[in-house]
């Protein structure tokens, strides 16, 4: 872990913990929170209803007004905001995190551990519960397979107490094994596929992360920088229902702020990324004249498309998602132009927290505290300049700050 964040804790913690209140648990609450999330109400949903709906093109309203400077001025002050480091905001209960993890085992399980950022969220997700005062932690690398996941599965039934999936794992393979885990008075978690306001099948709980605020912020740059029009490519991965989640926030955005344009959308499987992916993109390009921007939702997808835009030879820009260091990377060169970065440390805390509260049955947050910023090579550049760290290996150790880790450490009274 970062050297500065190490000091930062050391210097803060003391004195940040006795500011909390004492942990006040509340019964009533416990039971709000259960009845909101059940196993019951979620597996009974249909295969149809827990599958979200494929992106689909876009095109701008006809006839519509030349967006305002009002509406400009909005867009400018969203932006801004999400260019600094985040703070610290979650305002759950203080709970006393040794006494809750004490002897107990957590099994995190991924959708495949060949994702960069997927990876990066297992290892801090360890580290994290480590933290945090838990025996163990089985985090195995995950080939994606359904075999992996039922394997995983069974195993936690005699040797965990609780269960995090985390990605695009699809619960229909492997339901009976989560309901036999479930049947031995194991809650399973899910994380990391949909947003805050839908409900993953099968699982007991879905952890509430505000994912659709990155397709947002996608739109936003795109409108303030074009002045409400825009052309655009998005890619989307068809595996993820991740990027649905992402997707539905540009949409939502692009339909009231756009005056003029389109997105097309193109889907390409995970098979693809690196093979093939790149040729499909470039087709896209080639076809279509008057693109300005792309829209990568998915971080593994970066590199095909910023391999097609330069094969192409055309001035498009590239909006982006990601968190590892390839996206970050791209973005402090410029081959992406704005990233909406994510934070795998910050992720990995917030499943932790919300796996503590779970096993004490406290009061469960309505949205997990998992916010994003706003990266470009400017941005970047400035960021690395004012640091007076020497002992940083790049930005994305001080790209989201050490302020998350010095708040969830105090609030687990640690």
């Amino acid at each position: 872990m970062k050297k500065m964040i190490a000091a930062a804790l050391a210097a803060t913690l003391a004195v940040s913990s006795l500011a909390l209140s004492a942990c006040n648990n509340n019964p009533s609450g416990n039971q709000d929170s259960q009845s909101a999330q059940t196993s019951e109400q979620s597996s009974e949903q249909s295969v149809e209803e827990s599958k979200k709906e494929e992106p689909s093109d876009i095109s701008a309203v006809e006839s519509k007004p030349d967006i305002t400077d009002a509406q400009l001025s909005r867009l400018s002050d969203n932006i801004n905001a999400y260019k600094k480091v985040p703070e610290f905001t979650s305002d759950s209960e203080r709970i006393e995190a040794r006494s809750i993890s004490k002897g107990k085992k957590v099994t995190f399980i991924a959708d495949n551990m060949s994702k960069t950022f997927t990876s990066l969220v297992a290892r801090e997700f360890s580290r994290a519960c480590t933290s945090a005062g838990f025996k163990k932690t089985y985090a195995e690398d995950s080939d994606g397979s359904p075999a992996f996941y039922n394997e995983q599965l069974e195993n936690a039934v005699e040797n965990s107490n609780i269960v995090v999936m985390y990605g695009d794992i699809n619960k229909d393979v492997v339901g009976t094994n989560i309901e036999k885990v479930q049947a031995h008075g194991k809650r399973v978690l899910s994380a990391g596929n949909v947003g805050k306001n839908e409900l993953d099948h099968y699982v007991d709980y879905t952890i509430p992360i505000d994912y659709e605020i990155t397709g947002k912020l996608m739109t936003d740059w795109a409108v303030y920088e074009s002045k409400g029009k825009v052309n655009a490519l998005a890619v989307n991965n068809s595996d993820s229902t991740l990027s649905s989640s992402i997707f539905h926030g540009f949409a939502d955005e692009f339909k009231e702020y756009v005056t003029s344009g389109y997105c097309t959308v193109l889907s390409g499987s995970s098979i693809e990324i690196g093979n093939g992916l790149t040729t499909k993109i470039k087709q896209a390009i080639d076809k279509d004249p008057n693109l300005n921007y792309i829209i990568v939702l998915d971080e593994g997808m970066i590199s095909d498309t910023v391999s097609a835009v330069e094969q192409s030879g055309k001035d498009i820009k590239i909006i982006a998602t990601g968190g590892g260091r390839d996206a970050l990377g791209a973005a402090e060169t410029g081959k992406v132009d704005m990233l909406v970065a994510q934070s795998y440390e910050w992720t990995a805390y917030a499943m932790t927290d919300y796996v503590l509260r779970v096993l004490d049955k406290a009061e469960l947050p309505k949205q997990q505290d998992v916010p994003v910023r706003i990266v470009t090579a400017e941005s970047i550049k400035k960021d690395l300049e004012e640091n007076t760290y020497n002992d940083i290996d790049g930005f994305y150790e001080i790209c989201f700050g050490a302020n998350f880790m010095i708040g969830y450490n105090s609030m687990w009274s640690l």
